[in-house]
């Protein structure tokens, strides 16, 4: 059975075997960029596999999900000559 990665430096997607991520514990390297990653935390829906159902609109998040608002970055107000 062949899976499907994809390398999180240049988008690149390749072919591997679990035989390939199992020995070295998951590790992959990418042809076309030479980056290193861990190739089971960019493996790729397998085609024509389910894809999970949306939860219906207006219907509650699960008690474990915490609502976070991500970090803003601002850039500094430029000093008037």
């Amino acid at each position: 059975m062949s899976l499907s990665t994809r390398c999180p430096q240049c988008g690149t997607t390749f072919k591997v075997v679990p035989d390939q991520l199992r020995v070295r514990n998951g590790l992959v390297r990418c042809g076309a960029c030479s980056t290193v990653f861990d190739g089971r935390a960019c493996l790729l829906p397998a085609p024509g596999a389910p894809i999970a159902p949306a939860a219906p609109a207006g219907a509650p998040l699960p008690s474990s999900a915490a609502t976070v608002a991500a970090p803003v970055l601002s850039a500094p107000t430029p000093h008037a000559p």
